[in-house]
């Protein structure tokens, strides 16, 4: 199974709109913890929250993610855009929301920072994928292991675009 991205970027505000726009995309479903929010802080970085503003004038933007509510909440509170939390992505759960949210005329892209929980859930739901490295080095205790596995058998072939 392939979960290579479609491109792969340092942070979410590295990610250039007209590139988004060139490739015809109408959603973007983005994940929060170290996509949009370090996992270890509760407060979105300035460029992340800025690109997320510029994007939401172009584009429809979703967030899924296997988040603690709270953390969903603090990004529908401060973005203004629906956001919802403890999804079980990659799970079939999660689609639910997915075809709930996301409009099926223009194509959507996945943007997180995991290949086994956002590449995952983009592949199983034919959409493209966006890599971006995680905000913070600390994660949950079951990611260190999917972590460990990504370094195994990503490394050679994902490289930031910036």
């Amino acid at each position: 199974m392939n979960l290579e991205p479609i491109a792969y970027f340092s942070r979410v505000s590295d990610i250039p709109l007209e590139m988004l726009e060139s490739k015809g995309v109408g959603t973007l479903v983005v994940d929060v913890d170290n996509t949009l929010m370090p996992y270890d802080q509760d407060v979105i970085p300035d460029d992340i929250a800025q690109w997320m503003r510029q994007a939401k004038k172009h584009f429809i933007i979703v967030v899924i993610s296997n988040t603690k509510p709270y953390r969903a909440k603090l990004i529908r509170e401060t973005l203004h855009v629906p956001a919802y939390g403890m999804c079980m992505k990659p799970l079939p759960i999660s689609w639910f929301i997915l075809r709930k949210c996301v409009p099926k005329d223009k194509p959507a892209v996945v943007i997180g920072d995991q290949f086994f929980t956002d590449g995952l859930y983009a592949k199983w739901n034919n959409l493209e994928f966006i890599k971006v490295e995680p905000l913070s080095p600390k994660d949950a205790a079951h990611t260190k292991v999917t972590r460990w596995l990504e370094k195994i058998l990503f490394t050679t072939k994902a490289k930031p675009s910036h």
